[in-house]
């Protein structure tokens, strides 16, 4: 899916003291999610939620807005988490999966809390197609910068029991694994804090400028592991 040129939800740059994160346009079947919109600590900052609606289709939306305090045990710790999580388990959905359709434009985080008495974090795939790479080998790994460069996934210092030499943060792909190959999927593992997931897309369209591409985006449960801190 590129960037939708008639129907989509944009979020502004916010705020005259600053901007803070990256707000995507959003489009197609979101139903459930949630965003959180970084606001400064002035009080005529303002958050503006844009809906361009420019064919005859069945447009349906209905969004709740809440307004949080800056000490509210809900919401992130620190700026740029377009979505939050709580809690020892839970699933992280990419936008527009129910349409089976992966996004353009994005560049978000979403952050997960790190729990009490929980220092590590592993992510298993429920559903993942991020990208076309097929990772069936070495040369075509669904991990690392040199292949993974359009569209794809940075969970940060990722651990690789097998090889210490090969620890890759970004990953793309029908598969995820640790290494990136061969084609199957493994848990991820991770024990950097704060616990962070993004997801980056295309700019103009998935898999580059103008390139077609089959990306249905991404399911995964995540859950903290405990241990000494």
């Amino acid at each position: 899916m590129t960037i939708t040129t008639t129907d989509r939800t944009t979020v502004p740059g916010t705020g005259t003291t600053g901007t803070y994160g990256h707000y995507p346009q959003l489009c197609g079947t979101n139903t459930g999610p949630h965003s959180y919109v970084d606001l400064s600590c002035t009080s005529t900052d303002e958050a503006t939620i844009s809906f361009t609606l420019g064919d005859s289709s069945n447009n349906q939306y209905k969004v709740k807005v809440t307004q949080y305090s800056c000490n509210d045990q809900c919401i992130a710790s620190r700026e740029g988490c377009f979505q939050y999580f709580t809690g020892v388990t839970g699933t992280i959905n990419s936008y527009n999966l129910a349409n089976s359709g992966q996004l353009a434009t994005l560049d978000y985080k979403n952050c997960i809390r790190q729990e009490a008495g929980y220092c590590c974090i592993e992510y298993t795939v429920i559903s993942w197609a991020v990208s076309a790479e097929a990772c069936a080998a070495a040369a075509t790994r669904c991990a690392s910068a040199s292949t993974c460069t359009s569209e794809y996934i940075i969970i940060p210092n990722v651990i690789n029991s097998g090889n210490v030499d090969l620890n890759y943060d970004r990953f793309c792909g029908v598969n995820l694994n640790p290494v990136g190959f061969p084609a199957a999927n493994l848990p991820i593992r991770t024990c950097q804090c704060p616990f962070e997931f993004s997801h980056v897309t295309g700019i103009t369209a998935l898999g580059g400028t103008g390139a077609a591409a089959t990306e249905d985006g991404f399911s995964i449960k995540y859950r903290q592991i405990p241990g000494g801190c």
